[in-house]
Formats: C-alpha cells, structure tokens, sequence
C-alpha cells in the first residue's frame, strides 16, 4: 500500500487545499496560496467567526495589524476572530487541521480566548444557556469565491463571559463591541472593513435570533 501521509518541511506554513466542495486535496503553502492568480484559482480551507458577548448584547470586531503580510487585509475591521487552517503534526504525521481546532487557536492568539468548542449545535445551545466559560461552535460551511479570494469556509458563533482581549500575536491592534444595531451603522458608513463581515454578521445575526435569543 501506498503510504500517503504528506511529507512536509517544518519551516513553511500549510493551508490546505481542497475543491470548492471542500474535499481535500492536499497541504500547499500558505504565501503559494496568496499569490495573484493562484489566490483566486485555488480554493483552500478558512475558518471565520463573530465573537458574542450576551451579557451586553454586544459582537466584537478586531482591526487587523497594519504591518499585516496580507496586504488586502492590512489596517482594516475585520469580524470577531478567524484565520486559515494548516496542517499540523500528530504522532510524527501530517494532518490537516479541523475547522473546531482551526478557531480555537486562532481565538487564543489572536485575542487570548480559551475556547471550548462543542461539536453539535445542541450541545453549544445547551452550554450557551448557562455559560461558564467561552464556548463556540461551527454552526456553517460554504465556498466563498469573488475576483479576490476563493475559500472554503467553516463559520463559527463564539459566545464570551468578559469583553477583555488580549493580542498574543501582534496579528491584532484594536477590538471593538458595538449592539447588532452599531454595527450596522458601522458598515453602512465606512469602507475600511475586510469584505467578508457584513455576510459573516448577517450569518451570524440570523443564527443568534433563531437559535439563541439573546
């Protein structure tokens, strides 16, 4: 038998690159997956999320790094936490990452959140109800494909006891928390938000009001 366990080198960073259905073709790296033309012709993993505080009614929204490698994401607002999905080693083997272990690094360096995430929407709803700890949950999966970015995406809720961050990896300079209402206004009248957030908020709105009434 064929072994086909990927041989990668530990000094590049891997997203993973997949159909736009999400199967999985295999490890390529991250800056090869950025590059002009191939950015918009290769679909590779992403996971996105809103971040929720239910206490004040409030969703945060981070401003990435000026100095960012991502120049088109550079300086901008962009939703609660989110970031690519790489392969990572186990057992002296290669594997993709899933989109649970994919958020909740990213929400701990991005913005310092120790998140437990939950598999099922019934199990998240059933901590969301009585929350003693950070939680999330990937409540979608969909292609995101535009003249910019093709991506397969899994979309998280995170649900927060406190509005404190911390930015652990310089990725992020600034985090607000504006009601549905604010941040509606917030897209309306400025420009200088990544383009993902006002699709991801709407997701995001229509899971809370449907699912979570808060």
């Amino acid at each position: 038998m064929i072994n086909m366990t990927p041989i990668l080198r530990s000094d590049i960073e891997y997203a993973i690159h997949c159909e736009p259905d999400g199967t999985i073709i295999g490890p390529i790296s991250k800056l090869h997956a950025h590059l002009p033309g191939a950015r918009q012709a290769l679909t590779h993993y992403s996971t996105w999320s809103m971040v929720f505080h239910s206490l004040s009614g409030r969703y945060g929204i981070q401003q990435k790094n000026p100095k960012k490698l991502d120049k088109s994401g550079a300086g901008k607002w962009d939703m609660g936490v989110a970031g690519h999905n790489a392969y990572v080693k186990d057992k002296n083997k290669w594997r993709p990452q899933l989109f649970d272990e994919t958020l909740a690094r990213e929400a701990y360096e991005e913005i310092g959140l120790p998140l437990k995430m939950y598999p099922t929407k019934d199990s998240f709803l059933k901590a969301a109800k009585n929350l003693k700890q950070d939680i999330g949950y990937i409540f979608d999966k969909f292609h995101y494909k535009t003249e910019a970015n093709n991506e397969w995406v899994g979309l998280g809720f995170i649900l927060v006891l406190t509005q404190d961050v911390k930015f652990k990896d310089k990725e992020v300079v600034q985090f607000r928390w504006l009601t549905p209402y604010e941040l509606r206004q917030f897209l309306d009248n400025n420009t200088d938000y990544c383009a993902p957030l006002s699709m991801v908020f709407k997701k995001a709105e229509k899971f809370r009001k449907k699912y979570l009434k808060i």
